[in-house]
């Protein structure tokens, strides 16, 4: 039998629609970060792409902490580490909406070039742990349980010295342990540092046409702490070398076995099937998401998975560079897609801005899948050209009206500058029942946005623990069934744009007053059922052992 604790809290009444607000609270948080990414000139390729960020509760205490990636300068590396390096920060949640920076106790300040995170407990001891990618040696932090982390890279095998961009955890061969893929950007050759492009009549640097972009590496989970490089095996090194920004492992054909979606610059996206049995095949373009609808490579930069449309499957949001639109693709079942940007009314607003992280979430929990984008340029010098968008540009938050988006920046975010926006990532950081947000900038301070949407619909969040699936639960199906619609979602690793949101699942109500059933589809193919499941509160569901 499942074991499982629910503990239930009284939420408001819904009603239609809800005014969606997010309010600035980073001040009375106590989060103090600055992030540090090349030169401010951003002469180079490599000082424009920003860092990720991580809502994680690695002390298992029930609110979720934060861990932000910093970057770094090539006339910090090239120098002798004096201890003032910008380091990544671990902020722990003390429960009553502040933060304390935990990150010399904890062990995880790294000081390399960072740029995304993932989450995950890869060896199956309750605790999560935290993998980083870096421009260089990426590194592996395992959690001890005790507060403090180990950095266990070298052991494992998985310090890949490349471009590091995004990360993904999933349990691609179902053993229950989960497996790792690792995303690197390009080839960065110093050599081409005094190349000049130009970008609208303005002299920049240039990429990523041009250089050659790196490989990509899956690694297989040991099960003993050590990991093994399977990119060959998996079928996967002989796909072409693009520019991945953003990796995210999802079983969009709903066959048991994890896929893997790559969002890639300037270059066609991958969709790799899993073919169940440790080999993978390349059908982006069949499925109809490698291309845009009028059959151009886009520049993918982040990735949101979400069933925007509650029918049971999973669709893809990918974010482009400015004077492209951001892309929906519907899944419309067997591993086929189709572009719904314009139709679903995202593609418009997004064309003057640059978009990176991706949020697909229930923001108002009336039980549809919103949408929120983190926006900033790379080119500081287009605020001296009259070129028709800017360095810094605003969040957009897009309600959910019947299966169509609805722009609410300008009053959702009171108050709230434009930002030089790059990660982006969801989770409750008062266990009130919405879905909060933390915004990284490229040079700039990170932001926590407290969510204020009221009235606000009802509300169940799950977190799933693993016995025969990993630990972490990646990879597990949820069905819930009120007595006004079947909602779904599944627990994933990595995405947004090179970032974490929080693992637990948060579905939104709307105005059910009950939950008839909540179905769980294991990574083992064990099935939970739990029937009659009380809304506004947390269930904690443990799968069975046998």
């Amino acid at each position: 039998m499942a074991t499982f604790l629910l503990a239930a809290t009284m939420g408001t009444a819904f009603q239609d629609p809800a005014t969606m607000l997010f309010e600035d609270v980073t001040s009375e948080s106590g989060i103090r970060f600055t992030h540090t990414f090349g030169t401010p000139e951003k002469e180079f390729i490599t000082d424009v792409n920003g860092s990720g960020a991580a809502f994680v509760d690695y002390d298992r205490d029930g609110f979720v902490d934060i861990y932000l990636i910093n970057g770094s300068t090539r006339e910090v590396l090239d120098s002798p580490d004096d201890g003032n390096r910008p380091r990544n920060a671990l902020y722990r949640n003390n429960g009553d909406g502040t933060f304390t920076d935990v990150t010399e106790d904890a062990g995880v300040g790294d000081p390399g070039w960072g740029i995304g995170v993932a989450t995950a407990d890869y060896d199956n001891d309750g605790w999560v742990d935290i993998y980083i990618t870096n421009y260089g040696s990426n590194v592996l932090y395992r959690n001890s349980g005790d507060g403090t982390f180990s950095d266990v890279t070298r052991e494992a095998g998985v310090g890949d010295a490349g471009y590091g961009t995004g990360a993904t955890f999933g349990d691609y061969d179902r053993d229950g342990w989960v497996d790792l893929y690792v995303a690197n950007y390009l080839e960065f050759d110093p050599a081409r540092d005094d190349e000049t492009c130009g970008y609208k009549g303005i002299p920049v640097f240039c990429g990523p046409a041009g250089i050659p972009g790196a490989r990509n590496v899956l690694y297989r989970n040991n099960k003993d702490g050590t990991f093994t490089n399977v990119t060959v095996e998996a079928g996967m090194e002989d796909a072409e070398v693009l520019y991945t920004f953003t990796a995210v492992f999802e079983d969009f054909n709903d066959d048991g076995w994890p896929d893997l979606f790559l969002a890639n610059d300037s270059a066609p996206n991958n969709l790799f099937e899993n073919l169940g049995d440790g080999r993978f095949r390349d059908v982006g373009l069949e499925a109809g998401v490698a291309y845009s609808e009028d059959g151009r490579s886009q520049a993918g930069m982040g990735v949101a998975v979400a069933d925007y449309d509650n029918d049971g499957r999973s669709d893809l949001f990918v974010t482009h560079f400015s004077d492209d639109y951001n892309t929906v693709y519907r899944n419309d079942g067997n591993l086929l897609f189709s572009d719904q940007s314009s139709r679903v009314r995202l593609a418009q607003p997004s064309i003057a801005m640059l978009g990176w992280g991706i949020l697909a979430e229930d923001f108002d929990n009336d039980g549809r899948r919103d949408v929120l984008v983190a926006n900033g340029h790379i080119y500081p010098q287009v605020d001296d050209h009259a070129v028709g968008t800017a360095y810094r540009q605003p969040l957009q938050l897009f309600r959910n009206v019947e299966n169509r988006f609805i722009d609410t920046e300008r009053s959702a975010f009171p108050g709230l500058a434009p930002l030089t926006g790059r990660a982006i990532v969801a989770g409750d950081i008062d266990n009130d029942g919405d879905l909060d947000v933390l915004v990284s900038q490229i040079d700039g301070p990170a932001i926590l946005l407290s969510n204020r949407s009221e009235p606000a619909g009802n509300w169940i969040m799950l977190e799933l623990e693993g016995r025969a699936s990993n630990r972490s639960g990646i990879g597990a199906s949820v069905r819930v069934v009120t007595e006004t619609g079947t909602f779904w979602n599944r627990v994933r690793s990595g995405g947004a744009y090179v970032s974490q949101s929080d693992l637990r699942l948060h579905f939104g109500l709307g105005d059910a007053k009950r939950v008839e059933e909540v179905e769980i589809h294991w990574p083992s193919g064990r099935v939970t059922r739990l029937g009659n499941v009380e809304i506004n509160g947390f269930l904690k569901v443990r799968e069975p052992s046998d």
